[in-house]
């Protein structure tokens, strides 16, 4: 019985590795401390459990990739090439990302001391998560969207200490 479970354990795990999502995002960044937002979109590319790539169509030319535990940032021109086992800062950004997006958010409240509350709107679920105490960096507040029918997120909320506001909103979404 324990070698058949440790099979279909298995299974399932390559089964979720190989699943592979895809969509347009849109993103809205407000900045506390200039009182400005900034927007942009492009397309979101989710190929297994540690490869993420957010190209930007605008401004053209931008990208996010997590591939591992490297991650490579294009920002307006700003590049950073970082090995997130040795930047504990670029490690917490991504290991939140690709937790909310893969629907591990008990992982995220773990990894930022938050406190969470699970809440349903039509066909969603929404989950939010809430710092249970102040620090220098990170997020006070994270919500995320995601669809009941398959958990994957549709929005994510990220709200950081200093006042700034990421949403991401994601459309077009396709599973394969």
């Amino acid at each position: 019985m324990k070698k058949l479970l440790t099979i279909v354990i298995a299974m399932l795990a390559l089964s979720a590795s190989a699943q592979q999502v895809e969509c347009h995002f849109t993103e809205s960044k407000f900045i506390k401390a200039s009182g400005k937002t900034v927007v942009a979109e492009g397309n979101l590319k989710l190929s297994s459990s540690d490869k993420l790539e957010m190209t930007y169509t605008n401004p053209a030319g931008d990208y996010f990739i997590i591939d591992g535990n490297k991650m490579s940032i294009n920002l307006r021109g700003k590049k950073v090439v970082a090995d997130t086992e040795k930047n504990a800062t670029m490690r917490t950004q991504r290991n939140t990302l690709m937790n909310c997006i893969t629907g591990n958010w008990k992982k995220v409240a773990t990894e930022n001391n938050a406190d969470f509350s699970v809440s349903e709107k039509g066909a969603n679920k929404v989950v939010t998560l809430t710092a249970k105490k102040a620090a220098a960096r990170g997020y006070s507040k994270i919500v995320i969207t995601y669809r009941k029918s398959d958990n994957l997120p549709v929005e994510l909320v990220f709200e950081e200490f200093n006042g700034t506001k990421t949403t991401y909103k994601m459309s077009n979404i396709v599973k394969k």
